[in-house]
């Protein structure tokens, strides 16, 4: 049986080394290799297909927001989120949004293939090196954001101001402002640097690629 699988990441050479790797797995078939959260919901419309591989931060809305709709619409799906963050909250979050599984662009090619076996075996599959950090730390703050916070929180931990986020998630400067608010009130924050505080913290000052 062939498995037909979509690709997400903002970085083609990304997505042509996935493609190349599971073309070699003859069980599968890249149907779709995109640059967007927003395109790969696109292409989910005209043609569902068994597994979805989403990059956490791209231009856009970002892979937990993607994780969230993509579920909220077909609750079946199996997603793969692919980055470089080695974040255990940013784990956790996936898998209580309904994902099912969390790979590290710095895994191995039998780890991204043992991960994708499993998760369409109906399991759900972290790597390795975000296992062992799951299982020794609580989950921090951020749990409390919802997606949409998150993206937003995300993009000031990267140094961007309220209309670079509006362009970046395609959303206006008052929803941005808005939802910063919310943001600081749900952290006990007061500012902006506070924020960045956090970020620092919970390790999420890294740039995905």
């Amino acid at each position: 049986m062939i498995l037909e699988v979509m690709l997400a990441d903002d970085h083609a050479v990304v997505r042509d080394g996935l493609k190349q790797l599971l073309t070699l797995e003859k069980q599968y078939r890249v149907i779709a290799s995109v640059g967007s959260a927003e395109e790969i919901m696109a292409q989910c419309r005209n043609r569902l297909p068994d597994l979805v591989i989403l990059d956490l931060s791209m231009p856009g809305m970002g892979g937990i927001e993607a994780t969230r709709r993509l579920l909220s619409k077909w609750p079946k799906l199996k997603i793969i989120i692919f980055s470089t963050y080695q974040n255990p909250r940013l784990v956790q979050r996936v898998l209580n949004l309904g994902g099912s599984g969390y790979i590290t662009k710095n895994s191995e090619s039998h780890v991204i293939i043992e991960g994708i076996a499993a998760v369409m075996a109906g399991k759900q599959f972290v790597s390795p090196d975000i296992d062992i950090l799951l299982n020794t730390k609580p989950v921090g703050q951020l749990y409390s954001l919802t997606p949409k916070e998150f993206d937003i929180f995300r993009c000031i931990a990267d140094g961007l101001g309220n209309k670079q986020i509006s362009e970046k998630l395609f959303l206006s400067e008052k929803t941005i402002a808005n939802n910063i608010s919310f943001i600081k009130k749900k952290l006990n924050v007061d500012s902006t640097t506070a924020l960045l505080h956090i970020a620092i913290k919970e390790g999420l000052l890294l740039t995905d690629y």
